[in-house]
């Protein structure tokens, strides 16, 4: 693939065995979608556990479909791939579903001299419904396809001011963002995306404008059953907020904004 030239010359990289016969169902689902993305690195174990918080034994067990890796890692792991951000949510909704089999009683089924399919005991599981729109949250953040510097001086028409008071019937809300590294930083990277609808997917595709920390947008009414957008440390909301951007209508996550903010708003549902 273009982009990834040792793919085919690292020399330390070894092939993947064939999964066994005796791993089937969403287990044997998920190994196979992760084997594929991760076959699209080109980069060995060795390599990867530096790049990762996981050993190279347990990235192994993943791999054979010996044990199951929590969502955070999966969605870090993701995140080194070109197209894995784009197969992100369909695998977490597949990491999902091989939890669930395991959970409903296949932890006992042996792998070909392996141990037990044990589903992370570390991170607590989303439900499976909205879970590819609660995994994109990341996906808005690493990897956006298309970007704008946002006026800092509140400039007229860029939605972002840090003087301008709101209007009646509506609130002030500050950007936040949980990555303390990115909060000083007004990079690609540290934005965060505005979305045009806050009932499809958190994905750059669904994204309509950008913001960073300490940012101020005025929000004019808000909804609380959008799709759920996850951040990177596992806090979780389907609450957004309408606002508005280069005369543009759109909406901000409310995992996105000031947590005091999010708890205690008093502003109006949206019509």
């Amino acid at each position: 693939m273009q982009g990834k030239p040792n793919r085919t010359t690292n020399p330390r990289r070894k092939p993947l065995a064939p999964l066994p016969d005796q791993l089937d169902g969403p287990v044997r689902d998920f190994v196979s979608g992760l084997r594929h993305m991760h076959g699209e690195l080109g980069l060995s174990l060795k390599d990867l556990e530096t790049r990762l918080p996981a050993s190279r034994s347990s990235l192994s067990r993943y791999l054979r479909g010996q044990s199951l890796p929590d969502e955070r890692l999966l969605v870090q792991w993701c995140k080194l791939s070109f197209t894995g951000e784009d197969r992100l949510p369909e695998l977490v909704r597949l990491l999902h579903l091989a939890n669930e089999a395991a959970a409903g009683g296949t932890e006992s089924a042996e792998v070909s001299g392996s141990a037990p399919i044990q589903p992370p005991k570390t991170t607590p599981r989303l439900k499976p419904v909205l879970v590819g729109a609660a995994t994109a949250a990341v996906l808005a953040v690493a990897a956006v396809v298309t970007w704008s510097l946002i006026d800092d001086n509140g400039a007229s028409g860029h939605g972002v001011s840090r003087e301008t008071p709101a209007a009646k019937g509506t609130e002030r809300i500050t950007v936040h963002n949980v990555d303390k590294e990115c909060r000083s930083k007004h990079t690609r990277e540290c934005s965060m995306g505005l979305a045009m609808d806050p009932y499809l997917a958190y994905r750059p595709s669904n994204i309509g404008g950008h913001v960073w920390h300490g940012d101020q947008l005025t929000a004019e009414c808000r909804i609380a059953n959008g799709v759920t957008v996850t951040d990177e440390v596992g806090g979780h909301s389907s609450i957004w907020f309408e606002v508005r951007q280069d005369g543009k209508e759109l909406w901000m996550p409310g995992i996105r904004i000031d947590p005091d903010q999010l708890q205690y708003s008093t502003l109006d549902n949206c019509e």
